[in-house]
């Protein structure tokens, strides 16, 4: 569904192709230069009235005589012309909001914010198509997003990003499957039943601090194209602080996303409490809640993916663990893990359509 293709962007046939825009939405250089050129004037003043527009907005247009059905407008830059890595992803983020808006099922864009506002290519790439990958795995009518290079510098930078196939699952024992071993970890299951090239990462009795120290070697150095972010069973039981679990898991964020990869932040599974409870299962139990409704709302603000673990081993109409599910306080059983395999089918069939 993503890809790169070296050649000519205004002479695609797709739904929709993206112009590398200014926030006045004035097309004299550039990608937008030869869009007005190829597509006539009429494209430039229907943009000019709808401008400016922010840095980082996304307008859409008629493509005139273009193939292409639409032009969405994405200002990566301003009129200083000067653009980074956070005005691109915001303007690849609204071009693909505008196309999901009109139901298009084909977008084309070129490496926003390259040309005159001198972003490195490598980088373009890495912050487009994870942001295309994120857009993907929360849901799209998109069928294809191709990104376009018109030289082969540009589309080995590109390509080199969009044809990365692996998912790697970073994590504790309840991603390694303990105490059954890998083969039963929903890791396992989801692989098997969706096809997915998945890479267990999971580390029996990690912290997300651990996590954090071991992530250029199990996952920056492996090139994933998304990275499932699951832990904070063991930092509740050490007593790590919230302010701690949250440091690790932006830390961890960040660095996917400085590589391309695509984060996907797992909500941790609930604590199985039986009718006797220790107080330090007790405890744990209430320190995971603080890191899972703090690990939903960042996810929510950043607009990252989400893999639910926590409701789906509760009971609705208890609201408590079902036993059946856990062979001890933490750790799933086999059905556990099936159930878990389960309720990741949907997010990882998305991911599956950002390969």
């Amino acid at each position: 569904m993503i890809k790169s293709i070296k050649g000519d962007i205004t002479e695609l046939d797709f739904d929709a192709i993206v112009n590398a825009a200014n926030s006045r939405l004035s097309m004299s250089a550039g990608v937008a230069g030869v869009i007005k050129k190829k597509g006539g004037a009429a494209i430039e003043e229907e943009a000019a009235a709808k401008g400016p527009i922010p840095v980082g907005e996304a307008v859409v247009t008629g493509a005139g005589m273009l193939k292409a059905r639409h032009i969405i407008h994405a200002a990566a830059m301003g009129v200083d012309l000067i653009t980074n890595a956070d005005n691109v992803r915001s303007a690849t983020r609204n071009a693909l909001l505008r196309a999901e808006e009109l139901s298009l099922e084909s977008i084309a864009l070129p490496a926003l914010g390259t040309g005159v506002g001198g972003l490195d290519f490598d980088l373009a790439a890495r912050v487009m198509v994870c942001e295309a990958r994120r857009h993907v795995a929360s849901g799209s009518v998109l069928k294809q997003i191709a990104f376009v290079l018109f030289d082969e510098h540009g589309y080995n930078s590109f390509n080199k990003i969009t044809d990365r196939e692996t998912v790697v699952c970073l994590g504790d024992s309840i991603t390694y499957g303990f105490p059954f071993g890998p083969e039963a970890s929903w890791v396992e299951l989801s692989a098997k039943g969706l096809g997915l090239n998945m890479i267990n990462k999971g580390a029996n009795g990690d912290t997300t601090r651990a996590m954090r120290r071991r992530f250029a070697r199990d996952v920056t150095a492996l090139d994933p194209a998304y990275v499932i972010i699951m832990g904070g069973g063991n930092d509740a039981f050490m007593g790590y602080s919230l302010e701690k679990f949250e440091e690790n898991v932006e830390a961890m964020v960040a660095e996917a996303q400085d590589n391309g990869s695509c984060p996907v932040i797992g909500l941790p599974a609930p604590v199985s409490l039986g009718s006797f409870v220790t107080d330090e299962v007790g405890i744990a139990s209430c320190e995971l809640n603080s890191y899972r409704e703090w690990a939903e709302e960042f996810a929510a603000n950043e607009e990252l993916p989400i893999l639910d673990f926590y409701r789906p081993l509760l009971d609705p109409e208890t609201g408590r663990a079902v036993p059946a599910y856990f062979c001890d306080d933490v750790h799933p059983s086999i059905k556990g893990y099936q159930v878990l395999a389960k309720a990741s089918e949907r997010l990882l069939a998305n991911i599956k359509n950002g390969l």
